[in-house]
């Protein structure tokens, strides 16, 4: 019974150990568990509050100078996609205003472009489009055949009532199938509900690591009886303190930047709460494993990098190949970052048993060599 006393007493004293420190609240804990995931939320937030790319910038070179080539122009400088800057007299010009960075997107009409079009032959508008920027690159690509096709069709439409064919008719024919779009899940596109909660994952884990560097500094000043106390008060600290930042960060994301959440609350906890066990003591490993704080941090950082990359957060996992797919998978994000999108934005994940499973396997395991590292580094302290 006594024993089991002084049990409970050292677990207590390494529990407000991590959130009181020499009788003040721990400011390190305070400002990298909770402090630095909130502004990681705001920032990213921000950054992608567009939502969706608008106004990109467009240059123009017409040598039709016609009413379908002013028609062509006035429908892509309607369109919210983009924006028209300038206009141009000749195809050498429109390049250099995309090389110069002035546009990002060149339309260039050719000087018979109606006489094509009324005798029938293959007429082109041709779009250049600066791909230096992926996401200006695919953004331009996708709007420029939307209004293309509406050109299209609308051309097609008033050749068919010169022949004779009523209005409704002459669409049907020239646009015998209507295609229905109806994007699932993320209708708007938005970069926010794509990209935001991962960000947030990849601040929470930074966090961690910062914090559980040097989480065994401060107990040097007092001998430990029980070690497993001590490594369960630290880990239950840190734990209910990051999974309380995590959380607010979660309700921050979907009140200020209306990030979805559709799933179960219990559904988010379960796997935020084994991520987050997995990381706590993945981060106590290399406090342990490496005496220096210094040493440990630098260990840990080079162990976030790579993990951002494979964790499928900005690019399809499907589509990374099978050395990576065996790579990715010693990283924590990876079991993360795409169940927690897809249980915001669909409201459920087809991983996320499995993946709870990996996290709190993966957890008893490195928590029972935190266990056997601490066991020895405290006998080592103890013979000093």
């Amino acid at each position: 019974m006594q024993q089991f006393k002084n049990f409970f007493t050292e677990l207590q004293e390494a529990f407000k150990q991590e959130l009181i420190n020499t009788g003040r609240l721990n400011k390190t804990a305070i400002m990298l568990l909770l402090l630095m995931p909130f502004i990681y939320t705001i920032i990213f937030g921000y950054t992608y509050a567009a939502n969706v790319l608008n106004d990109i910038p467009v240059a123009v070179c017409d040598l039709q100078q016609s009413k379908i080539s002013r028609t062509a122009i006035f429908n892509y400088d309607t369109s919210d996609r983009f924006n028209i800057v300038k206009h141009v007299n000749s195809l050498d010009e429109l390049e250099a205003c995309i090389k110069s960075g002035q546009a990002k997107v060149g339309l260039y009409i050719e000087p018979d472009l109606d006489k094509r079009i009324k005798t029938a032959l293959p007429a082109e508008i041709s779009i250049l489009i600066d791909a230096t920027n992926v996401v200006y690159g695919s953004a331009a690509l996708v709007a420029a055949e939307e209004i293309n096709m509406n050109l299209k069709v609308a051309g097609e439409q008033k050749i068919l009532e010169r022949l004779s064919y009523y209005p409704d008719k002459a669409l049907n024919v020239a646009y015998p199938a209507a295609i229905s779009l109806r994007i699932l899940n993320n209708p708007t596109n938005s970069y926010t509900n794509f990209m935001l909660l991962g960000l947030v994952c990849n601040g929470i884990q930074i966090s961690l690591y910062l914090y559980t560097a040097d989480t065994f500094i401060k107990n040097r000043s007092r001998r430990w009886t029980f070690p497993t106390a001590l490594l369960l008060g630290k880990t239950l600290a840190i734990g209910i303190t990051s999974l309380t930042s995590f959380i607010f960060c979660l309700w921050l994301a979907h009140t200020i930047f209306a990030v979805p959440l559709r799933a179960p609350w219990y559904e988010f906890l379960s796997l935020l709460a084994a991520f987050e066990l997995l990381f706590i003591t993945l981060g106590i490993f290399f406090a342990l494993a490496f005496g220096r704080a210094v040493n440990a941090i630098q260990e840990t950082l080079l162990f976030i990098m790579p993990g951002l990359l494979y964790s499928g957060l900005s690019w399809p996992n499907e589509w990374i190949g099978s050395l990576p797919a065996y790579i990715r998978a010693l990283f924590p994000i990876t079991y993360l970052a795409i169940p927690l999108r897809d249980l915001s934005l669909q409201g459920y994940s087809v991983l996320l048993n499995n993946n709870i499973i990996a996290l709190f396997t993966s957890a008893i395991i490195l928590a029972l060599i935190d266990y056997v590292l601490l066991r020895y580094r405290l006998g080592r302290e103890a013979a000093i």
